[in-house]
């Protein structure tokens, strides 16, 4: 957290002294995200990944191939070619075709001492990345209209897990029953950085690839296990945790210089 702390503070500060630099440009990006290591991985065990496991040290997190958008501001320092930027970027990822299935191959007729009885979801879980960073950005121009560019940026970034809800509905002990259950999968704020190479075309669209490392943080829930009868209802509440979720991407995208 200190090395977040000191980066926001830098942010700050080159925000409040912006009458130093004047801001050259912005950008607003879309690309695809392809997730790497850990979070890309589902080794079939639907039991034993970061989001069913209550191990932390599982960090298998099954996220499949995504989309990313995002708008940067680059700022002049006064040396030609090198500027700063602020970046703000929301990556979605959802789980790979693997743990679909999975979820899929859960579903049907339940058991346990339900008779009758379906089990299904109403909601899996997606991934959603809100990253904010400040960097240093250099572009080498080979003539007016193309340029190459690399760059890297540090900053934060916001972990958002979608909830799982699923229903389970039969008869149960002679009495017909609905079980909803719930996991509200808590926010999570990690140290985060990024690194890039692009070539800029006519000043207007750039083409880009770049890696982000958005830190690595373990899944805290809200868990309600909802019972309800006939003229009644009955709930509990607790706060599971599971394993533990590091988002790594490469992306390839395109941008458009405003």
């Amino acid at each position: 957290m200190n090395k977040l702390f000191k980066v926001f503070a830098m942010a700050v500060m080159l925000i409040i002294g912006g009458q130093a630099m004047a801001q050259s440009r912005g950008a607003m990006f879309l690309g695809v995200s392809f997730p790497m290591k850990d979070y890309a991985k589902y080794d079939g065990n639907f039991y034993n990944f970061a989001l069913t496991s209550h191990n932390k040290d599982v960090c298998d997190a099954g996220a499949g191939m995504g989309f990313n958008a995002g708008l940067k501001w680059y700022y002049n320092v006064g040396i030609n070619g090198l500027g700063v930027f602020l970046s703000v970027d929301g990556f979605y990822n959802g789980p790979t075709k693997e743990l679909k299935n999975a979820y899929r191959d859960q579903e049907g007729a339940a058991g346990g001492n339900f008779v009758g009885g379906s089990f299904s979801y109403n909601a899996t879980p997606k991934y959603i990345n809100v990253p904010a960073m400040l960097g240093l950005n250099y572009i080498f121009h080979f003539n007016s209209n193309l340029g190459i560019y690399v760059e890297a940026g540090a900053g934060g970034n916001l972990r958002l897990i979608t909830d799982l809800e699923s229903v389970t509905k039969g008869t149960l002990f002679g009495v017909e029953t609905q079980v909803t259950e719930t996991y509200d999968f808590e926010k999570a704020f990690t140290f985060a950085y990024q690194a890039g190479i692009g070539l800029e075309v006519a000043k207007n669209l750039v083409i880009g690839c770049s890696f982000y490392d958005l830190g690595s943080a373990t899944v805290e829930s809200e868990h309600t296990w909802k019972k309800k009868i006939p003229n009644d209802t009955f709930t509990e509440v607790g706060h599971p945790s599971f394993g533990t979720v590091h988002p790594i991407m490469v992306l390839g995208r395109i941008g458009f210089s405003f």
